[in-house]
């Protein structure tokens, strides 16, 4: 994601075989940012997906989607977004929480950035990660709201 667009968070497909995709996920709020690459199985963007479909549905509605892994013991890195809300104004915020893990180099990079979005970005971002798992080519964007 170029920062010098608009903010949001973007999943793109760089690789795949039958089993596995691999993906580039970047992030930025507006004045900070992430960037990771991960590993997830067929129909796990579907998953997803319908994990997150619909929100927010209240105040309360709390929902969290990992794409990759968290393990340090093994390759590739993962994000964590966790959409919610905050404030008794009910803004519908994800905080994404990239992790690169870079093993092999010794060094590993962690970044947790905020962002507000509403619920139409989300359904359109629900609607291209169903599409990106199932073609297995392309980008699903959840646009911030500036």
């Amino acid at each position: 994601m170029n920062p010098a667009k608009s903010s949001g968070i973007q999943v793109r497909v760089i690789w795949f075989d039958d089993d596995v995709i691999e993906l580039f996920v970047s992030g930025w709020n507006g004045s900070f940012g992430g960037t990771v690459s991960v590993y997830e199985g067929t129909g796990d963007l579907a998953k997803a997906a319908e994990h997150i479909r619909g929100f927010p549905r209240n105040p309360s509605d709390m929902r969290e989607i990992i794409l990759g892994i968290f393990d340090r013991k093994c390759a590739g890195g993962g994000v964590k977004m966790r959409f919610h809300y905050i404030g008794g104004a009910g803004h519908a915020f994800v905080e994404a929480t990239f992790d690169a893990n870079y093993a092999s180099a010794g060094t590993t990079q962690t970044a947790v950035l905020s962002m507000l979005v509403e619920g139409a970005a989300v359904d359109r971002f629900v609607q291209e990660l169903h599409t990106v798992g199932a073609n297995r080519a392309g980008e699903a964007y959840l646009k911030a709201m500036e």
